[in-house]
């Protein structure tokens, strides 16, 4: 119970750091930035997909302008506004035009992530359900052996699964320059971590 409550404090307590992170970057991170780490990261999915790359944008940026370009067309003219006039606020105003660009910016970049990891999760899927398969059937054959199931393997799984996940997560959020190759071993780990899991479970479950 308390190593519950403990996970269950580590676990608000990394949420509420990320959400401030978030925010603070949102705050101060230039437009340009998160622009040049999508041109990157798309330079090394080319390298390794091809002209499969050019699919994966073109359908990120068709989301993006399907869903959200009317609105945030609405929100550049709202941030536009705000600096006309007598009374008007040019520096507000283009902080604020600003923080729309790198919202969208930022947006896009995660949409281009979420398609490239569709793309790799087309392995990684088949990949996780042998490990799933793989770790069950030697549990079963655990069952009528003396091979003692190990609690310590186990636990590992679990940390190894949470491990993957936050750094998907985060992957997913950074609008920084990050290696394309993130996504396929993150993938590979949360396969391993399901087999580790699985394969270690009680023999009495």
């Amino acid at each position: 119970v308390m190593a519950q409550r403990t996970d269950s404090g580590i676990a608000t307590v990394l949420a509420i750091g990320v959400f401030i992170a978030v925010v603070a970057t949102w705050v101060f991170i230039s437009p340009a930035v998160i622009r040049s780490a999508w041109m990157t990261e798309r330079g090394e999915v080319y390298a390794l997909a091809g002209e499969g790359e050019h699919v994966v944008y073109g359908q990120a940026v068709r989301s993006l302008n399907d869903s959200m370009a009317k609105d945030f067309k609405g929100f550049l003219a709202e941030a536009e506004s705000i600096g006309q006039g007598p009374l008007g606020n040019a520096s507000l105003s283009q902080w604020m035009r600003s923080r729309i660009e790198a919202t969208w910016l930022w947006i896009g970049l995660l949409v281009y992530r979420l398609h490239v990891l569709i793309g790799w999760l087309v392995p990684g899927i088949p990949l996780a359900l042998v490990a799933y398969l793989d770790g069950h059937y030697i549990r079963e054959i655990r069952k009528f052996s003396f091979v003692a199931q190990s609690p310590i393997r186990h636990k590992l799984g679990i940390r190894v699964m949470w491990v993957a996940l936050v750094g998907l997560s985060c992957w997913l959020l950074m609008p920084i320059p990050l290696p394309a190759l993130i996504a396929p071993v993150l993938t590979v780990s949360l396969s391993y971590s399901l087999w580790l899991w699985v394969s270690n479970l009680q023999k009495r479950l």
